[in-house]
Parts: structure tokens; sequence; C-alpha cells
């Protein structure tokens, strides 16, 4: 079992499994390391509060004792032959949609003429939550924010701001209020940790009525939205199916943009603004109708190592969190071009930094970290771009705590668009193969984001980022209470553990000749299935790029 030690508790010969920060943010880039010298050991220091040490690997003689322990053996008892308990069951009547109704909003909701005081405390979110603990859904969808907020319109307000610290003014979060607000905040992280729990999910409680059938949730304003924006409510317009071919046009366009783009400036020219912007456009276009055909594709050809074609999935991230949190249509296309432009400075280190398979020296990773400054010098170059780009692009190495890089912002001093793009970011970088270690699956990725919320990144913030990809990403590998193995192919807004996935094998994990579609919102019978967890890439030899729709 790991065991947390402060770091100046650490000893030459101890293994160092873990950190209290995302490994992109050290010299470590090999995940698990056994510290080896005292320089080795004041690297740690500088860098991290505590680390979580694994005793089994570690060399150090303090955890001889717990190498050369082996469990006792487990008594075998006799239990004879005679039954010790006996079982009498009953049938019990099944539930209709009227009661479960019932239950989620009070007894004598359906009899109201007029509408409660306040429309959060009958919502579905936080009664059937509380009544039946299981239920561990994310149910904040943008989708269902009240019509009638005045600043759900589309356009925006953005003002332009400076993003190097002396123009970094300190942006107060908006108090959340008494009521609904701090209320669907509280269990909705309720709900991340219940998700992430490790607990066995196999008693998950499943509702047996459709999305149609679940009490509308008027959902507030996230505290952290900058007031002068105003909000876009988006609706899927198209299934993942019939998006698939726009969304690879589009895909194929950025790609092209992107490799002439890293040509232009290698050879010392200057880079087009508007080009880019104009290709992501038709990201943005593509998403606003339907997002998971976007992140499908992004995750099935997501094979490259390339530094700056990192910025492409940062990119649709980033759109997809957007449209989540109903920023504007304009809006989105700026924080596609912050994720596409994110790491352009990395051109400019030299190729022995950026494909080292091993730990950084102290120069190399201060040679890295220039990365942010030697992006903001190409974007400075280039006339026509956005203020909101300039700001997310310095500052998402930045970290709540002050621990990040350039300027050591913390808190309120680090703009919402820094924080995005620090989620975003750090999300793509541990989901993607690197020259230095393998990829996490989406759904690990997104349990190490929780974890380090509060820390790094800004809880609220890493849970909407949450909602906004599922717990379970579009391409990640599943496997189902059946025992199959599915990849899932799209999300149902209303129910985001019970989306449309792609069943690729058999229960005994066989391929499949013929795989098959499954959408889980629909399954009603006595047992529906339901997905028991994430599983890594190509867990049980499986290659999701196989599956491909396009």
């Amino acid at each position: 079992m790991l065991q947390k030690v402060a770091v100046n508790q650490l000893k030459v010969g101890m293994f160092v499994a873990d950190l209290d920060r995302p490994w992109m943010d050290t010299p470590f880039l090999l995940q698990g390391f056994l510290l080896e010298d005292a320089e080795q050991i004041a690297q740690v220091q500088s860098t991290c509060q505590w680390v979580m040490i694994d005793p089994l690997r570690s060399s150090s003689p303090e955890f001889d004792a717990q190498r050369n322990t082996k469990p006792e053996p487990i008594a075998k008892r006799d239990l004879g032959t005679d039954p010790i308990v006996t079982v009498q069951r009953v049938e019990t009547p099944r539930p209709t949609p009227l009661d479960k109704l019932r239950a989620a909003t009070g007894a004598d909701a359906l009899n109201r003429t007029t509408p409660p005081a306040k429309p959060g405390a009958s919502a579905k979110l936080g009664a059937d939550t509380r009544t039946n603990p299981k239920l561990r859904e994310f149910a904040l969808p943008i989708n269902q924010r009240a019509a009638t907020d005045p600043m759900m319109t589309s356009s925006s307000g953005m003002q332009a701001r400076d993003p190097r610290p002396r123009g970094v003014a300190s942006r107060p979060e908006a108090p959340s209020s008494s009521g609904g607000m701090r209320g669907l905040f509280g269990q909705l992280k309720e709900n991340v940790k219940n998700l992430f729990s490790s607990a066995p999910s196999d008693s998950y409680d499943f509702d047996q009525y459709e999305a149609k059938d679940v009490p509308k949730v008027q959902a507030e304003r996230p505290s952290f939205m900058p007031e002068n924006v105003q909000l876009t409510i988006y609706e899927d317009t198209q299934p993942v199916e019939n998006e698939i071919r726009a969304a690879t046009d589009a895909y194929g366009k950025s790609q092209e943009i992107l490799s002439k783009m890293v040509s232009d400036i290698r050879a010392g020219n200057q880079m087009q603004v508007e080009v880019v912007e104009t290709v992501i456009e038709d990201m943005v276009d593509s998403m606003v109708r339907n997002p998971d055909a976007m992140m499908w594709l992004a995750r099935m050809r997501e094979q490259s190592t390339l530094a700056y074609d990192h910025g492409l999935s940062v990119a649709i991230g980033l759109i997809a969190f957007g449209r989540h949190l109903g920023f504007p249509k304009d809006q989105l296309g700026n924080l596609g071009v912050m994720g596409l432009l994110l790491d352009i400075g990395k051109l400019r280190l030299p190729t022995s930094i950026l494909e080292k398979t091993g730990r950084l020296t102290p120069e190399e990773f201060a040679e890295m970290k220039r990365h942010v400054e030697y992006s903001m010098e190409i974007l400075y170059q280039t006339p026509g771009v956005n203020p909101d780009v300039l700001e997310g692009v310095a500052q998402h190495h930045e970290r709540i705590d002050g621990s990040g890089y350039p300027y050591g912002l913390a808190g309120n001093n680090i703009t919402v668009f820094g924080k995005m793009c620090a989620i975003a970011d750090t999300y793509s970088a541990i989901t993607k193969k690197r020259p230095y270690a393998e990829p996490a699956s989406p759904h690990d990725a997104l349990q190490m984001l929780s974890n380090w919320g509060g820390m790094q990144f800004q809880a609220d913030m890493v849970e909407h980022f949450i909602q906004s990809i599922g717990v379970f990403p579009v391409g990640s590998l599943v496997e189902l209470s059946t025992g199959e193995v599915a990849v899932i192919v799209s999300h149902n807004k209303q129910k985001r553990l019970r989306p449309k996935v792609l069943v690729v094998t058999e229960e005994d994990k066989t391929p499949r000749k013929h795989p098959t579609v499954k959408d889980l919102i629909y399954d009603v019978s006595d047992s529906p299935v339901y997905i028991r967890r994430g599983l890594p890439s190509n867990a049980y030899g499986i290659d999701p790029n196989e599956f491909y729709l396009g």
C-alpha cells in the first residue's frame, strides 16, 4: 500500500510512485522513480510538498519489514452441511414513473397549480440523490439552464486583457447563492467523489424510466464565469453518425493548417492567424451541432507524439468545455485557437529535450518551461491575435496554489481562460502517448484531475470539465456489467452514465465478428446493462481505432 510522505522526510532508496501535482509540471518525466541521491531529493523538495512512496519497490531499510512480511494464510472454516441462512423471497411491485416522480419532487408536487418558490429544491439532482446515495450521475447539462436568464443570449461582451503579470487584475469569484447554487455544487462534488470511488459498482441503482420522465434541473450560472459573458444554450442537432463526416473534414483541414503553420514558423515567416481562425470555425460549427463526433475522431486519431500536434486535441477539449459552460460561439472559436497555439513555442526547443525518455536535468527543465515565453513571443509578433487567446496561452501552466510557471500566479490572479487551458492541457497530455510515458486511460486521467482539484486546479471547474467530456469520454474502452467490452460512441445528455456504446467483444472478451451498437438509456429490462469500469487503451488487445466510424 502506498504511503504519503512529506518531502522533508524523504531518504535515498525510497521509491516515489506518485506526486501531489501533475508529472508534466516537474522534471521527473518518468512516472515512478527510485531516489538515488541527495540532489534528486532536493529536486523533489523544490517541486512538491508531499509524495506517495511505494514500500515494496523501495530499497531503504525502514521498509524491510513490510517487504519481507508475508500475509498469513486464511484458515479454512468448517461450515457444516446445514444451511446457515434461509432466504424468503417476496415479489415487490416495481415503482412506476409516477411513483418515482413523487419521490423526487415531493408528494404534493403534482397537485400544485403554481411553481414552488425554489425550483432547484425539488430538482432531480437535489432530491433523488439524497434519498438514493447510489445514484452517481453527473447531471448539470447546459441545455437545462432556465430560458428566462437574461444573460443567456448569443453574443459576448468580453473585455480585452493583457495576460502578463502586470496586467492581470485580481478577479474575485462571484459569490454563490445561499440556496440552489451551493446545494447543486455540493451535490455535484459528492457525485464526483462517489463516481471515482474504488468501491464496487455492480450495485448501481438505475432509474427504470426514460430521460423524458426526469424532472428538469434549473441549473444556475457557474460562479467562476465572468459576469459579462452572455451564456448560450446549445442543443445537439445531429446524431454522431451523421456528423462524423463533417467532423472528419474539419479535423483534416486543421491538421493541414497546423502543418503549414509549423513550417512557416520554422522558416521564420509570420504566422497567419486569420487562416487558423477560419479552420477553427469549421471545428466549432461541427461541435456546436454535436461535440461527440469531433471528440470520437480526436480519440481515434490520437497517435502522434509530436509536441505541437498535441494542440489539436487540446483545442477540441476546450471547445467542448466552453460549449458545456455556455460560452457564445465566437468565444468557442477563441478557445479553439488557444488550444491549437498553446504549445507553439515548443518548436524553438531542442529535439533532445522534447524526445528525452529520462529525467530532465534542472537546466533542461528550466529550458522546457521557457516554451510559454517562446509561444508568447510568436503570438506578440502576429497581428490580430485576440487578447483572450494571449491570456489562455500565457497562463496554461499556472496553478491555483502558486506553484506553476512562468509567473507563479495563484488563485483569482489566474483568469478563467488560464484555468480552463490548464485543465484541458493536462488531460490531453496524460491521455496522449509521449516519448517518456504510455498514455493513461481517459477515465484514469479524469480521476487524476479530480484528485488534483482544489490543489492545482479549481475544483468546481474540474467537475464541469468532467461533465463536458463525460466520465467515460467518447472513444474510450469500458467493461459492461455483462462482461462485454465496448467503445463509447456518444453520450446521453440527460444521463451521462448511460451512453450509446459499440459492443466489440463477447462476455469472455473474445472479439465479436460483427460489433453491435447498444444504447444503454433504452435498456429498461429487469437487469439493465451498465458500465462496470473504464479500461486502459488496448485492454485485452483491443484497438479502438479499428472501429473508427468514418
